[in-house]
C-alpha cells in the first residue's frame, strides 16, 4: 500500500485553492471544477470542495452509501489535526515572501536542536491547518 494523496477538505474552496497557490507558487491541476484541485509539490496535495458534492448529492453519481456517509458527516469537523511540513533551502528569504503575501499569521522562526539543527516557522491555512515551512539552517 502507498500513500497516493493528502487531501483538504476545504470549507472555502477558492479562498483555500488561492492561498496554497500563493504558498506554493504553483498552479493546481484541475479536475472537476469547483469540485477537486491537486497540487504536484513532492507529493499530492489536494483540495476538495464538500459544498460541490452537497449541491449535486441526489444525483445519479453516487451510491446510497456515499450519500448516507456524506450526510453523517455533517458535524463540527476540523482538519487541523495534521500538520503538513513543507522544505526549503533558504528559510530567511521564505519567510519574507511568506509574510509579504499577508495570508494570515506568520509565527516566529523557532529552533530545535535534538538530532540535528531544525529551524521552522508556521502559517495556517484558511480551513486551520498548518503549514510548518522548515529547513536545516537559517542564514
Amino acid at each position: 500500500m502507498e500513500l497516493v494523496c493528502t487531501y483538504i477538505e476545504s470549507e472555502n474552496f477558492e479562498k483555500s485553492v488561492e492561498f496554497y497557490k500563493k504558498v506554493l507558487q504553483i498552479e493546481p491541476n484541475e479536475f472537476c471544477t469547483n469540485r477537486w484541485v491537486e497540487f504536484e509539490c513532492g507529493n499530492k496535495l489536494s483540495i476538495y470542495n464538500r459544498k460541490y458534492d452537497e449541491g449535486k448529492i441526489n444525483n445519479i453519481n453516487y451510491n446510497e452509501a456515499y450519500i448516507k456517509d456524506f450526510n453523517k458527516l455533517k458535524s463540527e469537523k476540523k482538519n487541523n489535526i495534521v500538520t503538513f511540513n513543507f522544505y526549503t533551502d533558504n528559510l530567511k528569504e521564505e519567510y519574507t515572501r511568506i509574510q509579504n503575501l499577508n495570508l494570515g499569521q506568520v509565527s516566529e522562526i523557532m529552533y530545535v536542536n535534538i538530532v540535528e539543527p531544525y529551524f521552522y516557522f508556521n502559517i495556517s491555512d484558511p480551513d486551520g491547518n498548518i503549514l510548518e515551512i522548515c529547513s536545516g539552517n537559517y542564514e
